[in-house]
């Protein structure tokens, strides 16, 4: 018996040490092509976050939150490792509530299976889109806004899946990203990388938000105005 207790002791001990290691996998993860303008923020993040699991995510803390106004799109460059399964999440979270959150489920292989999910205080876990054939466009930014008086609107990068959702209040706070369940999970990208980018403000001082076009095609170009900063700002 002696023997196997050692042998359940010292797996309990790898376990403890196994957790700060993952913990520090995801912290050296660093975001790249960092951009920060008036009232746009935009990074890039390697394929490797979709290679950690939902306990030990990437996460981007915007240092000040972007109120209740913010257009948020994802430019998905990933290469996913050939399994229907692959997939990677991006969360959105609420500064304001930890029961707040919006997630993006986007999957590999030929049908692209897309979902999105709203938590809410009052609803819970709820799934809002699913589609599981060609579910999303890897050539298009998905797009995500919110507007406090229209609510939240979520595209495939085709066209709208969700459209005017009220949720009451939404102030974007951080960004997670993962592609693992479990931590012994198979990898889900093997390169690439996510282009993520924000637009806030009033709408009386950010005439784009009057725009409906912006959320479905035009939302491309939230990432090129973003994009021209960036060169912009090299040049300084």
């Amino acid at each position: 018996m002696r023997p196997i207790a050692a042998a359940a002791g010292a797996l309990v001990v790898a376990a403890i040490l196994a957790v700060p290691i993952l913990q520090a996998a995801a912290q050296g993860i660093q975001a790249f092509d960092v951009v920060k303008a008036e009232r746009s923020e935009s990074f890039s993040i390697p394929y490797a976050v979709a290679n950690l699991d939902r306990k030990n995510p990437y996460v981007y803390t915007y240092e000040t939150p972007k109120g209740q106004n913010w257009i948020f799109s994802v430019e998905n460059k990933l290469s996913y490792v050939a399994r229907g399964d692959a997939k990677v999440v991006v969360v959105l979270h609420d500064a304001d509530s930890a029961d707040k959150s919006i997630e993006l489920h986007m999957y590999g292989g030929e049908n692209k299976k897309y979902a999105v999910w709203v938590t809410t205080p009052e609803a819970g876990h709820s799934s809002v889109h699913l589609n599981e054939v060609r579910g999303w466009d890897d050539q298009q930014p998905i797009g995500v806004s919110f507007a406090a008086n229209n609510g939240l609107t979520v595209t495939d990068g085709r066209r709208i899946v969700v459209d005017r959702l009220q949720i009451g209040s939404f102030n974007l706070g951080s960004v997670e990203v993962y592609g693992k369940d479990e931590q012994a999970a198979l990898s889900n990208a093997y390169s690439g990388q996510l282009n993520i980018a924000v637009m806030y403000g009033s709408p009386a001082d950010t005439p784009i938000y009057m725009v409906p076009a912006i959320v479905t095609g035009g939302v491309g170009a939230v990432v090129g105005v973003l994009l021209l900063l960036k060169k912009r700002k090299d040049r300084w």
